[in-house]
């Protein structure tokens, strides 16, 4: 798999913006706030100024990609804004990247985006946002990320998986941009050594498979929408297509959306993309909708 830096369209403001607030549960945008005790469990939390609404806001979790092993949270800077226009409470997270560090290899991903979830659901009163109706977005690796979040109901086991007892790590539904589904694929290949500690000689299928979320599909997955270039070369289009089968056959609500163009929205124009990114604030806000 070709390394891929998350696209430069993610950085674009929906004509949005935010000020600077100090606090949580202050509107605007509160930047390097850490949810958990790692160093890189931090988020920067983008909520809107307007009055709360009854029984709370939609709100969401937003996870970068870059191949498990780089990025940061503000490549989803000006979506995160965005949808703080939209009435919708966004976090834009850091998490543990694979790096060679043995408290750094998979779980530690969704272990951090669960933590996440649970610092956002934990503070829901104070943001205004409503408690069960709390999504993941993802791009790429990030979207495999939201989707494990979706497929485990409940909270994945790892070394902090106890912060915060007794607060729900479920999501309400899940925006899985081109986010790989079968990391056992052979079009796919995941960076095994830092990711899962492999001796670099073979493939550690059994850990590729137990990552994978189309083997984790299952009925009380919540509702997914997913996006996908019809020319990706990163991720091929058949993993989508494949998870969107697995979850029809669990009945699980699901739409896929398909582009003419490749990873990273790469090809297609700024309007387009912008207009992918409203669908998606739709469906976070409406994921039962028709």
């Amino acid at each position: 798999m070709v390394r891929i830096v998350v696209a430069a369209f993610f950085l674009i403001v929906l004509d949005a913006a935010g000020a600077a607030a100090q606090a949580v549960g202050g509107s605007g945008v509160t930047t390097n706030i850490a949810y958990g005790p790692d160093p890189a469990q931090r988020l920067d939390l983008c909520v809107p100024a307007s009055g709360a609404l009854a029984g709370g806001r939609p709100a969401m979790i937003m996870i970068h990609g870059g191949y498990w092993e780089f990025g940061d949270r503000t490549a989803y800077a000006g979506p995160c804004k965005a949808a703080m226009a939209r009435d919708i409470v966004a976090a834009t997270i850091d998490y543990r990247l694979a790096n060679g560090d043995p408290r750094h290899r998979w779980p530690a991903q969704p272990v951090d985006a669960q933590l996440a979830v649970r610092w956002l659901r934990a503070h829901a009163a104070e943001l205004g946002v409503d408690p069960a109706h709390i999504c993941a977005l993802g791009d790429s690796a990030g979207a495999q990320i939201a989707l494990v979040l979706a497929a485990s109901g409940g909270t994945v086991p790892g070394d902090d998986a106890g912060e915060l007892p007794g607060v729900s790590s479920t999501v309400a539904c899940v925006v899985d941009n081109f986010g790989p589904t079968d990391l056992t694929s052979a079009t796919m290949w995941p960076p095994d050594q830092a990711l899962f500690g492999s001796d670099g000689q073979t493939r550690p299928t059994d850990a590729e498979r137990a990552a994978s979320p189309l083997f984790l599909v299952g009925p009380k997955m919540p509702p997914v929408m997913i996006v996908h270039g019809r020319n990706d070369k990163a991720v091929n289009i058949e993993q989508s297509n494949q998870l969107l089968a697995a979850l029809k056959r669990n009945h699980v609500p699901a739409r896929m959306t398909v582009f003419d163009g490749g990873h990273e929205f790469e090809g297609i124009s700024p309007p387009e993309t912008a207009g992918i990114l409203r669908s998606e604030f739709d469906f976070i806000k409406h994921p039962n909708a028709p």
